[in-house]
């Protein structure tokens, strides 16, 4: 492939040889390192591609060899351009179209993230801007083992990053879970304690770690320790003569209140498509948008749908050039009354929204004491919860006290 491109490069013919000794010829070509390709008979006669700096050496060997050489063919750059040579600014458009594309192809235009589930592409945006990644930037500006490491460090939870760039593509993949290191250390966790991350009260203690401070029905404020990391090591006579420190670890089950309000409106405008529709296209260059003339005023009331889609020459060759489709659906706003069946429909269906909600986050609804007021405009649903949750966050220990040696109390 290299090799045609530059016989391509640099001009090649293909020549006809008549004569009677083809075979002197041929030796004297080798003899002077003369490369002949594709060499093939044509009826009395051979034929062969030459390069044409190799061309003008033949002039001796025929004379030698008593033979014949005509050109049949020419190919490549040089004989293009003398075909050419008085339409100039059509040579220098394909020049520059060529060049134009050398500058391109060594440009990031695209960035694809894929295997994140637990980030949005554009948090590891935001990411990749602080850290020099952009669309537009210089490929060669771009260390993908080095970038991988440094989304892998930011981002704990990947547990494998790779990224390669393809055409004009970089491509980031991600796998998420654990990995080795942190499974380490969330058996070696530093010693920490257990303290109340909302007010409440105490329903259950569960221990697996550490000493609890509290009891149930104890009556606890944000930031009240739950669970010390702290063991005392008594002797026979009760006394403490050293301490431990471990991570505490527990079940803490603290009760709570948790308001709740929503309205629903009797009377609601709302909108009714007509099926009219207009479509106008956008075309951006990079981040600069350059409009099309296109006028929806004469639609009245209507929703913008936008629809962008990137150019590209090949399945990793994109473009900085875009294509956005303007998509005007007109619509009439019309008021609607709902019944009280209707009102007292969506009250309950916004409660159950807000309760499967509450049970994503662990919490348990223990009492409801939620009412319904109506009145000419509305109807007003308002109350108190009683919610258990585990809500306890993690803090380290401050102040180690040194453990006393076994010897001063022998």
């Amino acid at each position: 492939m290299k090799g045609q491109f530059s016989n391509l490069l640099k001009g090649y013919v293909r020549i006809r040889i008549t004569g009677n000794s083809y075979d002197r010829f041929l030796n004297l070509c080798a003899y002077h390192g003369i490369r002949l390709w594709e060499l093939r008979p044509a009826g009395e006669a051979y034929e062969a591609y030459v390069n044409q700096k190799d061309f003008r050496k033949l002039k001796t060997i025929v004379r030698k060899s008593h033979t014949s050489v005509v050109i049949t063919e020419r190919h490549g750059l040089p004989f293009f351009v003398h075909r050419y040579r008085k339409r100039r600014v059509y040579l220098v458009g394909i020049a520059a179209a060529f060049a134009l594309m050398l500058w391109l192809s060594a440009h990031i235009w695209n960035i694809r993230i894929d295997g994140n589930l637990s980030q949005t592409d554009d948090v590891i945006f935001e990411y990749l801007t602080q850290a020099g990644i952009r669309h537009g930037m210089w490929k060669s500006g771009v260390d993908c083992k080095k970038l991988a490491a440094g989304i892998r460090n930011y981002f704990t939870e990947f547990a494998w990053v790779a990224a390669e760039l393809k055409g004009t593509r970089l491509l980031i993949h991600v796998k998420e879970g654990i990995t080795g290191e942190e499974e380490d250390a969330e058996e070696e966790q530093p010693p920490s304690s257990l303290v109340a991350a909302r007010a409440g009260t105490v329903v259950s203690v569960y221990a697996r770690a550490g000493m609890p401070a509290v009891h149930a029905g104890d009556r606890v404020k944000k930031g009240d320790l739950l669970v010390s990391g702290i063991l005392p090591i008594v002797d026979d006579s009760g006394e403490t003569v050293s301490r431990q420190y471990v991570a505490a670890d527990a079940d803490v089950v603290i009760r709570r209140t948790q308001k709740y309000y929503d309205e629903v409106p009797f009377i609601v405008r709302q909108r009714h498509y007509t099926g009219r529709e207009r479509t106008a296209w956008m075309v951006q260059i990079g981040d600069v948008p350059f409009a099309l003339p296109e006028n929806f005023d004469s639609l009245g009331q209507y929703d913008l749908l936008s629809e962008l889609t990137q150019c590209r020459l090949a399945e990793n060759f994109y473009l900085p050039l875009y294509l956005r489709k303007l998509t005007a659906k007109a619509y009439e706003s019309v008021e609607t009354i709902r019944t009280k069946e209707e009102v007292l429909g969506l009250l309950r269906a916004d409660f159950q929204d807000f309760y499967k909600n509450l049970q994503e986050k662990g919490v348990q609804l223990f009492e409801n004491d939620v009412k319904i007021e109506w009145n000419e405009k509305s109807a007003i649903a308002t109350g108190v919860l009683l919610v258990d949750e585990p809500a306890v966050k993690r803090t380290a220990l401050e102040d180690h006290e040194e453990e006393l040696p076994d010897d001063e109390y022998g």
